[in-house]
């Protein structure tokens, strides 16, 4: 099925045409927001297994997985090439250093900070590395609008708990979710106070 607004790699482009302009506001972008958390929930919790988005580093690339549908929601495109994640340890495929992995890099090559990774001894890749993607993907999403400092604020530390460096430690995708949708509650209520001074988003 297409969709006639395209991938969401488009949408800050999309938002800014003068006809789709009333919908370049904290709700359309929290709600897409929203979709891609859910999305993702599903795919790290499918009935055909865990699917993982682990060959699409950059942001382009993940991002033009994903569709934005007539009524601005957004849904993902060929689930079925998605890698799987087995119990032999995840996908084995090198995520694309054009999102910052630099964390990543740092705990896989060990106590010798300085010695570059060598890619074929770190370990596979699991939904945990979706995870570490989120805070850019959501960065992207909500775009600088009325109402989207007090957003990141309320997300700042369900994001910074997304880039721990211990996989184990990030949350899962329905934690994230959970918390994604109590801040879209005090979106719907207009309960939107100014953010706290001391909050940043953790990037």
């Amino acid at each position: 099925m297409s969709y006639k607004h395209g991938s969401a790699r488009y949408l800050d482009r999309l938002l800014q045409r003068a006809m789709h302009s009333q919908h370049n506001n904290i709700q359309t972008r929290f709600e897409l927001s929203v979709d891609y958390v859910k999305i993702m929930d599903y795919l790290h919790n499918s009935p055909i297994g865990v699917r993982v988005m682990c060959d699409r580093g950059t942001l382009h690339k993940l991002l033009s997985q994903y569709l934005i549908t007539d009524d601005f929601r957004m849904v993902v495109n060929d689930v079925d090439r998605l890698l799987e994640v087995t119990d032999d340890g995840g996908c084995d495929t090198r995520p694309n250093m054009s999102i910052p992995l630099q964390r990543e890099i740092e705990r896989q090559a060990g106590q010798n900070k300085s010695e570059p990774l060598q890619f074929n001894l770190r370990r596979a890749y699991d939904e945990k590395i979706d995870i570490w993607k989120l805070p850019w993907i959501v960065e992207r999403l909500l775009g600088d609008v009325k109402g989207s400092s007090f957003v990141k604020s309320q997300l700042c530390e369900i994001m910074e708990r997304c880039h721990a460096i211990e996989p184990q430690q990030r949350p899962t995708a329905n934690e994230i979710l959970q918390e994604f949708l109590r801040v879209q509650q005090l979106i719907v209520t207009n309960s939107l106070p100014p953010p706290p001074l001391s909050k940043n988003f953790p990037f």
